[in-house]
């Protein structure tokens, strides 16, 4: 996990090896990228709680629990939603901009209406890459937002992130030092098979507290000695994923992995210019990276008729 880390530039605070001692990041492989969104905000929660409580010792977990609130663009993936209702807590979307990105002013007006309703803003899930148009919120204004209120910022960057591996791509990834948690899927373009979610966090010890259980029938004389990732996670037992990654990274190499990505990235280019020189279509959003957004254009035919009509050619 430290080698992925680096390689896509991710901060030394996310890693399992740093020279800050005082550091307790490092990164577990989950199932799935929600997964991964639903482990940061129970952490998120768990952390909340915990602070709330040592301000306000007359109150227990249900009640601050009903009063916690987090927040994700309108553009997120749905599995933060689900989160949220599986979480039992609340989740406001806030609305994003022309470019389809989530701005600092929108999420600062949203916790500060929810503060004055005598809420508790708590998580926040920014997406690098979203998936309707692979559009990047704006982490330099949220970031800070995030660290006043004590706002856990989780970065869910499912498909964007395994581009990072490209140096001139990780300009997406200022402001990610704000992040206590963040995720992306080599699955989805590292050529890693599914399932493959490799997620970091600054602070493991707000998952120790999170997951941790400890039966009789699970210790032993080593506990302590080693990372044991049952206490990262929902499940309790693993399945050796870091396997099929490790032979990814050992196959191709960083050089082969970044010729990978930016070969799919001039692909995505080539098609944009394919698809403006086609008067039946046009591009609706701008093109990030190799996720191109099109649409059949409307001219003369009802656009039921002409779906009907391209249909029959296929």
């Amino acid at each position: 996990m430290d080698w992925l880390g680096k390689m896509i530039g991710l901060p030394q605070e996310f890693l399992h090896s740093t020279s800050n001692k005082m550091s307790d990041g490092g990164g577990v492989i989950q199932t799935t990228a929600s997964e991964a969104t639903f482990v940061a905000l129970l952490a998120a929660r768990t952390e909340a709680i915990r602070r709330v409580r040592q301000i306000r010792p007359d109150l227990d977990d249900a009640e601050i629990n009903s009063r916690l609130v987090g927040y994700c663009s309108d553009q997120a993936h749905s599995s933060v939603e689900k989160a949220g209702l599986i979480g039992l807590v609340k989740l406001r979307l806030v609305n994003s901009d022309a470019q389809m990105s989530l701005r600092g002013e929108a999420f600062r007006s949203a916790v500060e209406a929810d503060v004055a309703d005598g809420l508790i803003p708590f998580f926040l899930c920014a997406t690098l890459g979203t998936t309707g148009a692979c559009a990047f919120d704006n982490l330099m204004e949220l970031g800070p937002i995030c660290q006043e209120e004590n706002i856990w910022m989780h970065l869910d960057a499912a498909y964007a992130g395994s581009a990072f591996i490209c140096p001139e791509y990780r300009s997406y990834l200022q402001g990610a030092e704000y992040a206590q948690s963040f995720a992306f899927n080599p699955s989805k373009w590292l050529m890693v098979h599914f399932d493959c979610t490799a997620m970091w966090v600054k602070n493991s010890r707000a998952l120790h507290r999170t997951f941790c259980v400890d039966p009789l029938y699970l210790r032993h004389e080593k506990s302590g000695d080693a990372i044991d990732y049952m206490h990262w996670q929902i499940p309790l037992s693993r399945r050796f994923r870091a396997l099929k990654l490790w032979f990814v990274l050992r196959s191709f190499g960083v050089k082969g992995l970044q010729n990978h990505i930016r070969h799919g990235v001039a692909l995505a280019k080539k098609f944009e210019e394919m698809l403006r020189t086609d008067l039946d279509f046009e591009i609706p959003a701008e093109r990030i990276l190799g996720m191109v957004v099109f649409r059949l254009r409307v001219r003369h035919l009802p656009a039921t008729d002409r779906v009907k009509m391209y249909g029959s050619q296929m």
